[in-house]
């Protein structure tokens, strides 16, 4: 009885109290918004999870608003892979509940121990329902954004069943299904291990942030680790903005194959990953055995790059149009010049081009290449420099690279992402004068 009146005193139930038409059995969990209760219906005796939001939380009502609305949105979605809620309703002291199907299983933190990893078709019984509970989220309009392990609930069965928890920082993508949305763009939300990098950011987000999160959740089941981790926060979010994700067969028996599924999912910038959840299960059904498909596949390569970054040397108010075309002249020469060498643009902005070839395996081809790209980068410098009435406020920057790629082998064979891509990595930070070369550039 001492212990019933501790939790009470804490805002705990104990059995017997009521949620509803739901009487408590047994504390089963607490996180951050609220506390998870094994309960039945008092009359048809059912189980159900009851969650409670926290006491102190209640007296927000953007909170209670958030906690309202993660009810909407599964109910909304009515999904087999999505935990099902019965019921919502207000305990006697103002606090807000719901009752949801009770899952027998752990989460799927507590199935990935320090370390343990996951065969690739073990991988995939857990991916294939959560990737279709994320398809029909985002069919809808509906970003999770907190696709994480403690967030996928396996019940063993027979039969095994995958649910996806917990749409409390859920985005409605779609403006029509609410005029605010659940959260405000801007506001970092989210779990700083699995965060895409718009989302650090704080930009809008889609449906490829939650892609991001499953190449995070793939790593991790593959290799028994995550692909960055620090102490510090920042230092991880930087990581996650900057740094390349290591290939996960560097760090455990993985494939090429997965490696370019994983790494492609990982990409910076989100239009060079995948656009779903489900052509990312395609891609790695395929790339585990599952359903080959000729002429329809992606590898890492070894490929060398060449990037220009023209940097304009004046503030924004003196941008003008002389300027502007003059810069215009400087992009177009170099995607001319890029082309004609026989290089692919990966990527093209307003002041930076990349071309990529990938190379062969190291050997005479590969150096030749490689010093290939050398000569063409130092010609490209060289007709930039050289070319009529040019702008001096327009500075060139030249860098050569050689990094892993993936390529995507279909009717055309093209780059579609992987560490070359990310050319902040291996790019100069100041201003060079000549062509920058990287040591991996020079490594044959």
């Amino acid at each position: 009885m001492q212990l019933a009146g501790e939790a009470a005193q804490r805002g705990q139930l104990v059995p017997g109290d009521r949620a509803g038409d739901y009487v408590i059995d047994a504390y089963l969990a607490k996180g951050g918004c609220g506390a998870v209760y094994r309960a039945h219906h008092r009359i048809a005796y059912h189980p159900a999870a009851v969650k409670v939001l926290h006491g102190m939380l209640a007296t927000s009502p953007r909170m209670v608003e958030r906690f309202v609305r993660e009810v909407e949105v599964v109910n909304l979605l009515q999904h087999p892979g999505i935990v099902q809620i019965f019921d919502i309703g207000t305990l006697d002291d103002g606090r807000p509940f719901y009752a949801m199907e009770l899952l027998r299983g752990p989460t799927l933190d507590t199935m990935l121990a320090p370390g343990q990893r996951l065969s690739p078709d073990e991988a995939l019984e857990i991916l294939e329902p959560l990737c279709s509970a994320l398809g029909a989220a985002h069919a809808a309009g509906i970003v999770h954004r907190d696709v994480k392990p403690s967030n996928v609930a396996v019940d063993p069965g027979p039969p095994r069943r995958v649910k996806l928890l917990d749409f409390g920082i859920a985005k409605l993508a779609m403006p029509e299904r609410s005029a605010s949305g659940l959260t405000s763009a801007g506001r970092l939300i989210g779990t700083p291990t699995i965060m895409a990098p718009e989302q650090i950011l704080g930009a809008d987000v889609d449906a490829r942030a939650d892609v991001y999160a499953l190449g995070v959740l793939l790593y991790r089941m593959l290799v028994g680790r995550l692909p960055f981790e620090a102490l510090d926060s920042s230092e991880l979010a930087r990581q996650h903005l900057e740094v390349p994700a290591p290939r996960p067969s560097q760090r455990g028996p993985v494939s090429t194959a997965l490696d370019a599924v994983v790494l492609r999912a990982l990409e910076k910038l989100p239009e060079h990953r995948f656009d779903s959840a489900s052509s990312f299960l395609d891609a790695l059904e395929r790339a585990a055995g599952r359903s080959p498909i000729p002429g329809l596949s992606d590898s890492v390569v070894e490929a060398v790059g060449i990037h220009l970054d023209v940097r304009v040397r004046c503030r924004d108010d003196e941008v003008d149009d002389a300027l502007v075309a003059d810069l215009g002249r400087v992009l177009d020469l170099a995607e001319e010049r890029l082309r004609a060498g026989g290089f692919s643009v990966a990527s093209a902005t307003g002041n930076q081009v990349l071309g990529v070839l990938p190379l062969p395996e190291r050997g005479p081809a590969s150096r030749a290449l490689r010093l290939g790209a050398i000569e063409l980068a130092s010609a490209i410098h060289g007709a930039i420099v050289a070319r009529a009435l040019p702008d001096p406020r327009i500075h060139p920057n030249v860098c050569v690279h050689v990094d892993a790629a993936i390529l995507h082998s279909g009717e055309r064979r093209a780059v579609v992402g992987g560490a070359i891509a990310c050319v902040s990595a291996w790019t100069p930070r100041d201003d060079v004068d000549t062509v920058a070369i990287t040591e991996a550039a020079l490594a044959e």
